[in-house]
């Protein structure tokens, strides 16, 4: 029997599924930003170990967003190697 945990785990990569599939079926432009490059290329489970709600980090009272340093998305090494591969198909 699955624990709360991993009921919510399940439903949230169903809604990040479905909101994917929606923008990619509806010709939105965001289908890349919700994984549409990682399911197309490695397929249904590489999406599903890389899928991560996309949020803001939280903010500390009275800093500059403006003023923070860049920092790496995790995982981000797999979508530029992912769209990297697709331009250089493309491209071929």
């Amino acid at each position: 029997m699955a624990d709360a945990g991993e009921q919510h785990q399940a439903s949230a990569l169903q809604d990040g599924y479905e909101q994917l599939r929606s923008a990619v079926l509806g010709g939105q432009p965001d289908g890349f930003r919700l994984g549409h490059g990682v399911l197309a290329a490695r397929g249904l489970a590489a999406w599903m170990r890389t899928a991560r709600p996309v949020a803001p980090p939280p903010r500390a009272p009275g800093s500059d967003p403006r003023a923070r340093e860049v920092a790496s998305l995790p995982g981000a090494e797999q979508l530029v190697a992912v769209i990297a591969q697709m331009a250089l198909a493309h491209a071929a």
